[in-house]
């Protein structure tokens, strides 16, 4: 306790609060403030005390300020020590001390990202549709929850009946790939060379499952009525719109610029932490988006198989390095590249799926920030476009427990569908995508214009889905978009790199 006054200048208020003093340690507040004494017995629990009451007339020093633990000499020691640890430690978190000097590059460039942010809890949002057919909208709190961390999942957002359709129009889907791989299996027998074949992330792939035809030349297929019927492109149009500027907003259309139906099944092959490329959502860097990922099996954590998101590195500082380090869209040169040559030789960045190599402190932070989300069939996930995220293998125990039980391989569907304004420029130039490989004049045009010029080959959903896309889009499917799809495929393997496995 300070030295106090002589007792001749004490007047007999100030004993009481010295009394009260030596019960309890109060610390230092500046004038004006009240201060709690803490009892753990007695009339004084918690009870306010007046600062105007206790003044001493101490001269204390200045360093007393910084005791965090009391004014004796012992404790400003203990506070001066505690002072220097603190200081010891950001300096050398951020690598300013000299036996930082031994840490390997990697490390140093991972301290230098800062501390790893703290991520909100996963929540599964639940909204059902009402047979009084009025529009479902997003709560405040899902909104800023999608701006704050770029991804939400809401369950109950499609009803039993089209559940079930899109389960029986995606399992052809994978029986038709089973078929397919049996047959490239007894091909390769016959030409088998020793070596192993290359891993693949999924099973199955199917690009604009929305050009597929319906099983009833009366009715559209079970993709076109969750893709663009359903509250699913109704909500995504509410994300995007809470991004952009009220003036932006103003008579904005949204599209489909790209939707996949995909399975995956046990290889352990998976593509990295990455944003997607033009190839899987075709518009220039400028456009925002949003990807609804709608989960087509249970996915229990535990089993693996899921989606991945690295929440917040839509805002990240460090994202712009990311972008250039894999070659994201941000990289796409203006006109867009001449030829495959060209793709092979010019492409900046060591490819969307090899963040593992190319950086190794981000993926390490993006591990750190990951949310995966204990999925239920039909839950729909939506995430920014420019929200980092990662496919989930297969825990190896769920696989070979159902190898022991001769179970039938796992393979968790998921059908993806990526919306954007009908202002996104859809990239020009050399590449894979089918309305510019159809029509070269689609490339620089904006999604809206490509529509309005050619044909439905990126359908509105919002405000309204327009009929007459509707008929272009059958046209589309019986006439131009095989060919296009063929030589799309076609330039994918000439312009493929060597990818390297990420575990």
């Amino acid at each position: 306790m300070a030295e106090t006054t002589p007792m001749n200048v004490r007047n007999e208020e100030m004993e009481a609060v010295e009394e009260e003093e030596e019960d309890s340690w109060i610390p230092l507040t500046p004038p004006g403030q009240q201060k709690f004494a803490s009892h753990s017995i007695g009339d004084n629990h918690n009870r306010p005390v007046d600062d105007s009451k206790s003044v001493s007339t101490t001269k204390t020093s200045w360093y007393h300020g910084f005791a965090l633990f009391g004014d004796s000499s012992v404790a400003l020691a203990m506070s001066g020590l505690l002072l220097l640890v603190a200081l010891a430690t950001s300096a050398f978190l951020h690598g300013n001390l000299p036996f930082t000097e031994n840490l390997s590059p990697e490390e140093i460039a991972y301290r230098a990202l800062g501390p790893t942010p703290i991520i909100a809890s996963s929540i599964i949002y639940e909204m059902f549709p009402t047979s009084t057919q009025q529009p479902l909208t997003l709560s405040e709190e899902m909104i800023l929850a999608f701006e704050r961390d770029g991804v939400i999942a809401i369950r109950g957002l499609l009803d039993a009946n089209t559940l079930d359709a899109l389960d029986r129009a995606s399992m052809r889907l994978v029986e038709e790939q089973k078929q397919k791989n049996q047959a490239k299996t007894q091909e390769k027998a016959k030409i088998f060379n020793g070596r192993k074949s290359q891993g693949s992330q999924f099973y199955t792939v199917r690009q604009n499952a929305i050009f597929l035809p319906s099983d009833n030349e009366n009715t559209t297929s079970p993709f076109v009525e969750v893709a663009m019927m359903s509250a699913i492109p109704k909500l995504a149009a509410s994300l995007l719109q809470s991004q952009q500027s009220p003036e932006t907003c103003t008579n904005e259309t949204v599209r489909i610029l790209r939707d996949i139906f995909l399975a995956k099944d046990e290889d352990q092959y998976i593509c990295g932490w990455h944003v997607d490329d033009i190839g899987f959502w075709p518009a220039l860097a400028d456009a925002p988006g949003v990807n609804a990922w709608i989960a087509l099996d249970d996915m229990p954590i535990e089993n693996g198989g899921g989606f991945a998101l690295a929440v917040g590195s839509h805002k990240a500082p460090w994202r712009y390095d990311a972008y250039e380090l894999t070659g994201s869209t941000h990289s796409f040169p203006e006109g867009g590249f001449t030829s495959s040559k060209d793709i092979l030789h010019n492409r900046p960045g060591n490819g969307t799926c090899n963040i593992k190599d190319a950086a190794p402190h981000l993926q390490r932070r993006m591990e750190e920030t990951k949310r995966i989300y204990n999925i239920k069939r039909g839950d729909v996930i939506f995430h920014d476009r420019w929200l980092f995220h990662r496919t989930v293998p297969f825990e190896r125990d769920a696989v070979s427990d159902r190898t022991v039980n001769n179970d039938e391989p796992l393979v968790f569907r998921r059908y993806s569908v990526r919306y954007g304004p009908g202002s996104s420029i859809i990239p020009p130039g050399y590449g894979t995508e089918p309305s510019v490989i159809s029509l070269a004049e689609n490339g620089g045009k904006s999604a809206d214009d490509v529509a309005r010029d050619d044909a439905a080959w990126y359908p509105k959903v919002f405000p309204s889905v327009d009929v007459a896309e509707l008929h272009s889009m059958k046209g589309l499917a019986m006439e131009r978009l095989p060919a296009a799809m063929e030589k799309s495929e076609d330039r994918k393997r000439r312009i493929r790199p060597r990818r390297t496995r990420q575990h």
